[in-house]
């Protein structure tokens, strides 16, 4: 019954996270990535994928910051970035449970970084690649839905990309 409801989870996220890359502003990206990582964190809790689980919360926490910084139409500072990166490397160390408890941290990294940035591309291309190891990730802690879900998003990303673009970046 929690496989099934983590895979349950992961339809959810899924949905979330296809749509979340199609929005033409930062922040409607970053609104529904909020509700896709705490999805995605359920999702791991249950599957016992605690490293997974526990930087999906970061992320979230993360994407509010972001967010609240966008509404006051300021960018956070590097030193916000950086006490992201380090809070998610930290999570990661402490969560430790095999060497694939790499992949979330490393991926979170990157990902971060390109949330950080105001360039939309910038945060389509990185949400891609983190869907790509989020892909390999889930697959490992039997996320299959959830493995589906980054697929999509990876492929959603490179759609997006391949739109014709005004010249703010945006589609």
């Amino acid at each position: 019954m929690i496989f099934i409801l983590a895979q349950i989870c992961g339809v959810i996220a899924l949905i979330l996270t296809v749509i979340s890359v199609q929005f033409k502003t930062k922040e409607k990206i970053v609104m529904c990535m909020i509700f896709a990582n705490l999805v995605v964190a359920v999702q791991y809790f249950l599957l016992n994928a605690i490293t997974g689980g526990a930087v999906s919360i970061i992320n979230a926490v993360r994407c509010i910051v972001f967010y609240y910084y966008k509404k006051k139409d300021k960018k956070p500072s590097i030193m916000v970035l950086l006490i992201f990166e380090i809070i998610a490397i930290i999570s990661g160390i402490t969560s430790w449970q095999n060497i694939w408890s790499l992949i979330p941290i490393l991926v979170t990294v990157i990902y971060t970084y390109g949330l950080w940035q105001d360039n939309v591309n910038i945060i389509r291309i990185t949400t891609g690649i983190a869907g790509l190891g989020w892909a390999i990730y889930n697959i490992i802690v039997m996320a299959y839905v959830g493995a589906i879900q980054e697929i999509a998003q990876l492929v959603s990303s490179i759609i997006s990309l391949m739109k014709k673009q005004d010249n703010k970046g945006e589609v």
